[in-house]
């Protein structure tokens, strides 16, 4: 038996007392050194910036697109630590409408990577590009150093917006096609001890699959077939207008990448091939970053009515999760769309969804101030990104208006709840797991022990009382009848398009369709101003301090022990952390 520590003398206790202080103290200067060094460094770019010579007299918008603008909320100019804020989304659309309307902007010149874009966002950058085009007749030039793989499927989309599309001989054409893949690890959880339990309401609620089968169920099969051939269907269809030719015939063309840039060049994919010495300057150096123009945009026309436009992305936590910032904080987004409908001064809201679920209790609390919003009769228009699917559509239902671009993946009304068991896997590696407990269910939410038949019984029962009132939920918000909702949920994923054949959504289009259903909604004319207004609640001290440490060490990941780092990248993978019910 180990010996009791004495008691310190009052002399220790001064001393260890004294020794916290100046921790404290070290740390709290250690803070306002920091804001400090950041908001002086805000200052000297701030006064950078009021140097800038103004815009020339003419000049071409340069869109870099080697990297996708975020669908994201605006970020504050306070929190552009290191100088290089690139315009979001949004703004890049409502600068190539501003451009349309700028006698300085001689056309557009655009820099493509195969990294380019997701389809919806390359969908929304289209359309902005083809307005411009067919407003002024001005040129938009697309050029690639090369077209590589699937993914470059979404920089063409945009490509076949412009007048021009030119491609490095030393790239290739490289668009093959899409595809939709889903990894099935049932075997593998198996063999390493990890027990996969899972329940769900809907045939096509097929999330769990990866972790419960070895290959995809016939429902899973076919709602894969649907999705792909429909976003396939949306791709192609802006590049056989461009092409003047039928859908087949620009499939089959895509059958036979990849191309080289000359054999592309034969085919009408691309317009030029540029040498490799070409230097490149169709606009005669007379050009203006996106960044600079979104700088220089006026401010909003006198009178114009304002509207909020809030924007949320990422999984929806439950109420009482500590708030990631990757994720939607439901309180915070909650409180946003409230204090939008409180405000006298905004006529109508724009809701931006990029989410694929999350968590009942989220879902409904966020939902229900979006049902408020008809209650106090303010347009509250719901416009959808890459994802918008079950607990999100759950948001989306009671919106005044729906709006989702072609390849948007929403729906999936269902639920579904399970965890993960390790204590088969640390039995193998030698770890035992041991305690005391109290209660038959005590340890219903153990990541190391499995569920009993009685415990997997009542989650169903659960969760067939959630998807009730999912289906009802939705229901009343599209004036629809709960069989008509149940019909077409059963957790199945549609795009935008099927969203829209099925009645889930009431527009295709993106953030300009939502601005004009605003204009609709208010009986404003057709090219009234708006003064779109940031809805979303600004960053307080955590996330300015949590930005400013991992801009100081953007490696931190890999700084971690091997272990460790497998361990983080396996919870990344593991999107069911909200036990147990999910709505995803």
């Amino acid at each position: 038996m180990s010996e009791a520590q004495p008691p310190r003398s009052i002399a220790g206790r001064i001393a260890l007392l004294l020794w916290r202080l100046v921790k404290i103290v070290v740390f709290t200067l250690g803070v306002i050194l920091l804001l400090v060094i950041l908001v002086s460094g805000a200052a000297v770019r701030h006064f950078e910036a009021s140097r800038v010579k103004p815009l020339p007299g003419q000049f071409a918008l340069v869109l870099d697109l080697t990297h996708p603008p975020a669908d994201a909320p605006r970020e504050p100019a306070w929190m552009n630590f290191d100088g290089t804020a690139r315009p979001n989304l949004v703004e890049t659309v409502e600068a190539i409408d501003r451009a349309g309307h700028d006698d300085r902007v001689s056309g557009i010149d655009i820099e493509l990577g195969s990294a380019c874009c997701s389809l919806t966002t390359a969908e929304e950058l289209h359309n902005a590009l083809a307005r411009f085009r067919s407003e002024t007749g001005k040129p938009v030039v697309a050029r690639a150093m090369s077209l590589d793989g699937a993914a470059g499927l979404g920089a063409y989309v945009v490509a076949s917006a412009a007048s021009r599309i030119e491609l490095s001989a030393a790239g290739d054409f490289g668009v093959t096609g899409l595809a939709l893949q889903t990894p099935f690890a049932a075997d593998l959880l198996k063999t390493v001890g990890v027990s996969a339990q899972f329940a769900h309401i809907g045939k096509y609620k097929t999330y769990p699959q990866m972790y419960t089968r070895s290959a995809p169920s016939r429902a899973n099969s076919a709602m894969l077939d649907s999705l792909a051939g429909s976003l396939y269907r949306s791709a192609i269809a802006p590049i056989a207008a461009r092409l003047h030719q039928s859908p087949d015939q620009v499939k089959a063309l895509i059958d036979q990448a990849p191309l080289s840039p000359d054999q592309a060049k034969a085919d009408h994919l691309i317009d030029a091939v540029l040498p490799l010495d070409a230097r490149i300057d169709h606009f005669k150096g007379r050009t203006a970053s996106l960044a600079r123009y979104v700088a220089d945009a006026p401010k909003p026309a006198v009178g114009a009515t304002k509207v909020a436009l809030i924007v949320a992305s990422g999984d929806i936590e439950a109420p009482s999760a500590s708030g990631d910032s990757d994720k939607i904080d439901p309180r915070r987004l909650a409180d946003e769309i409230s204090d939008a409908l409180g405000n006298q001064s905004i006529k109508a809201i724009v809701l931006r969804l990029n989410t694929p679920g999350g968590t009942v209790t989220g879902s409904a609390l966020i939902g229900a101030e979006v049902a408020r919003a008809q209650a106090v009769h303010k347009p509250l228009i719901v416009s959808m990104g890459a994802l918008d699917a079950s607990g999100g559509y759950w948001v989306s239902s009671h919106g005044s208006v729906l709006i989702a671009d072609p390849a948007t993946l929403t729906g999936s009304i269902g639920v579904l709840g399970g965890k993960l068991s390790f204590g088969g896997l640390l039995g193998k590696i030698g770890v035992t797991v041991a305690g005391a407990s109290r209660g038959a269910n005590a340890l219903f939410d153990s990541p190391t022990t499995a569920w009993t038949p009685a415990q997997l019984a009542n989650l169903q029962g659960m969760l067939k009382l959630d998807y009730q009132q999912f289906v009802g939920w939705v229901a009343s918000g599209r004036h629809m009848t709960p069989a008509q909702i149940d019909a077409i949920g059963q957790g199945r994923v549609w795009t935008g398009v099927q969203a829209k054949q099925r009645g889930l959504v009431d527009q295709i289009g993106g953030y300009h369709t939502a601005f004009d259903a605003v204009r609709a909604a208010l009986r404003l004319p057709v090219h009234a101003p708006l003064d779109i207004t940031d809805g979303n609640a600004r960053p307080g001290l955590h996330a300015l301090l949590a930005r400013a440490l991992q801009r100081a060490n953007p490696l931190a990941l890999a700084a971690l022990p091997p272990q460790l780092r497998a361990i983080v990248a396996m919870t990344r993978l593991h999107r069911l952390s909200m036990l147990p019910i999910t709505i995803r």
